[in-house]
């Protein structure tokens, strides 16, 4: 569970995290997704529901113990401050408690959990030669020791500029390099707030300009909706370009409501891109130019 401290709206509970807003963001976008994890005997079912009524497949294992519990602390501009990560009964949480299914998934994707989990879910993509992304939100802060085991396993790595200067490689530029020195095939899809995103795949750096939000009432998910919106458009073999500004649009929607409240549907997506796409910028070099 997801307890999120928004400036200007309090304390909100929500499922979480990451993984819980990208199995919604994909659901909503039309694909066929599997939500799997963990919850402890204080969980209630039905707060699952939205998801399934969105079409995505839900296996969830009960633990003893307490739902894993994250706290999140926002700044007025939309920055993390604070995070504190309660494993709960999901300390008990093993790769042999992930369903059949998501072993099938040509795809797969980790959310918020202990490194040890997410280490043996790479051993074993690696293995069987899946594609395995990594949602980071916090807890990847100065772990410079888990993070060389793990990249070398991944596909991608999904974060922000402020995470990625904090695992502990140095600046943003430093961890960039590190991070692509561990995995060279490494994808890194690197949000920026209003100022955009960033997509590194190989010597390749793509940014795109952060396209206008019709109705901003919250910014918390964003970055999740464009990395599945993002991934969506990849899969289907979109350009770098057309994936980005895909995603860009989708995030701003998403904007419209809290979490995962207002995803929007491939529909909208395409509609709103028409409107907006004079003003999506996509340049490529070869280099990260900050600003």
């Amino acid at each position: 569970m997801d307890h999120i401290i928004w400036p200007k709206t309090g304390e909100r509970v929500t499922v979480g995290s990451c993984g819980y807003y990208a199995a919604m963001a994909l659901a909503h976008l039309g694909t066929n997704v599997l939500y799997a994890g963990a919850h402890g005997d204080d969980f209630d079912p039905a707060l699952v529901e939205p998801l399934r009524a969105a079409g995505a497949i839900v296996e969830l294992c009960s633990l003893p113990g307490a739902t894993a519990r994250l706290d999140l602390v926002y700044s007025e501009t939309g920055d993390v401050t604070h995070v504190h990560y309660d494993e709960g009964g999901g300390a008990h949480f093993t790769a042999s408690d992930l369903p059949a299914l998501f072993w099938d998934a040509p795809i797969r994707w980790l959310g918020t959990a202990p490194h040890t989990f997410h280490q043996r879910v790479a051993e074993h993509s690696a293995q069987s030669a899946r594609q395995l992304f990594l949602s980071t939100q916090g807890e990847y802060r100065d772990s410079v020791a888990d993070l060389t085991v793990l990249v070398p396993h991944l596909t991608g790595v999904f974060s922000n500029m402020g995470e990625v200067s904090n695992f502990g490689f140095g600046s943003f530029q430093e961890a960039v390099a590190h991070l692509r020195q561990l995995n060279p095939q490494l994808t890194l899809l690197i949000t920026q707030g209003a100022k955009g995103a960033w997509l590194l795949q190989g010597e390749a750096a793509y940014h795109v300009s952060a396209a206008p939000c019709p109705n901003l009432v919250n910014t918390i998910g964003a970055g999740d909706t464009f990395a599945a919106a993002w991934l969506l458009q990849t899969m289907r073999g979109k350009s770098p370009a057309e994936s980005l500004r895909w995603a860009a649009a989708a995030a701003a929607l998403q904007m419209r409501g809290y979490g995962c409240l207002a995803q929007p549907s491939a529909k909208e997506v395409d509609d709103y891109l028409r409107q907006v796409a004079g003003e999506l910028t996509v340049q490529h070099s070869t280099r990260i130019d900050i600003g």
